[in-house]
């Protein structure tokens, strides 16, 4: 039987045994509930066994057991808190599942060079349209501008904006075949 020496005495290691894998449902679900990941919930319920183990080495009665260990559960999460606050860990972004290689949405060099080709053939089309035609169109598809608005900006009626983004809609998707009118 292994046994754990503290300063006050010998604490056993069947407690350790036992207490801990009793409360370990408690645990999971306790850090299920407050990490954005669940599935790091076991992870974090290892980490808080070792912490018990290394804090009770100096400790010989601890009478209860799920308090003891649900505190040690609340420190941990606040440390990994701290320490994901210092690492700018909130502002990561996971890469997901279908973000692997072979996905749909990988840029793959072949892509990269067909979009840039599709890009090409957009700024001929843009650029073959009159500077008013495409001032409105860019101002309403691009930079998000109300027709009103635009209106305004260029000094021309609504209605005109409206004729403008449309004849800009047609003539992007009689150049590209319909591939890059937005």
């Amino acid at each position: 039987m292994a046994r754990v020496e503290g300063a006050e005495g010998v604490l056993g290691a069947e407690v350790l045994e036992t207490a801990l894998p009793r409360h370990g449902d408690l645990l999971r679900a306790y850090f299920r509930a407050r990490l954005p990941c669940p599935q790091d919930a076991e992870d974090h319920v290892q980490e808080v066994y070792s912490r018990v183990i290394a804090a009770t080495a100096a400790q010989t009665s601890i009478t209860n057991w799920k308090g003891f260990l649900l505190r040690a559960a609340a420190n941990l999460l606040t440390d990994s808190f701290r320490r994901d606050q210092a690492r700018a860990g909130g502002r990561h972004v996971p890469l997901e599942d279908g973000m692997q290689a072979g996905s749909d949405d990988v840029a793959t060099p072949e892509r990269v060079v067909a979009a840039r080709q599709r890009l090409g053939h957009v700024q001929l089309a843009l650029a073959e349209l009159d500077p008013v035609c495409r001032e409105a169109f860019l101002l309403c598809r691009v930079e998000g501008m109300s027709h009103r608005d635009i209106a305004n900006r260029l000094g021309i009626d609504v209605g005109a904006v409206t004729r403008h983004v449309e004849r800009a809609l047609l003539h992007l998707a009689r150049r590209t075949g319909g591939r890059g009118a937005a």
